[in-house]
């Protein structure tokens, strides 16, 4: 799979141009956290990574590549933390183009702060297959565009965790 990633700013783009912890087809690719966040105990934040991505499947034969979606999954060393995943594997829907974000609960009593350049995230293909990552200035436009987190099924695109919270408080 070929991962095409904007990065939201010349940092983020320098962080996954010298990425020292991929390697030509490894089956996920980390993602890095672009801010320090802390966590606090029982909430589930919004952990944004600073970029956008789109994944293809490559061209063969004369075909077009096919634009696909793909996951975020957990690193391992996420179990160390007192971090998961809420939505346990994150799908990217192949027409998805907003920043790539995280959902995490924090299920200790303690606060959690990430770190810029953490990684406890990683980008994955459905089939387990390599991922090829290319850096791009800009990502082909879709009918979906940035809308993600419920925004199929919330009003004004609101996320879903933030309108369950709003029913909640009223």
């Amino acid at each position: 799979m070929l991962l095409r990633v904007q990065a939201l700013t010349p940092e983020v783009r320098a962080m996954y141009a010298a990425h020292g912890h991929y390697h030509e087809g490894d089956s996920g690719v980390d993602l890095f956290v672009v801010q320090d966040q802390e966590i606090q105990p029982g909430e589930t934040a919004f952990v944004k990574l600073g970029i956008k991505a789109a994944a293809f499947t490559p061209a063969e034969g004369g075909e077009r590549e096919k634009n696909v979606s793909w996951l975020i999954m957990p690193r391992s060393s996420i179990s160390k933390t007192p971090l998961r995943l809420a939505n346990s594997v994150g799908l990217i829907d192949a027409g998805y183009r907003g920043e790539i974000m995280a959902a995490v609960d924090n299920i200790k009593t303690v606060p959690h702060t990430l770190k810029k350049g953490d990684r406890i995230v990683q980008a994955v293909a459905f089939s387990g297959e390599g991922i090829t990552l290319e850096l791009v200035d800009e990502l082909n436009k879709t009918a979906r565009g940035e809308g993600g987190f419920g925004s199929t099924t919330c009003p004004a695109g609101e996320p879903e965790m933030k309108k369950a919270k709003n029913d909640v408080a009223n």
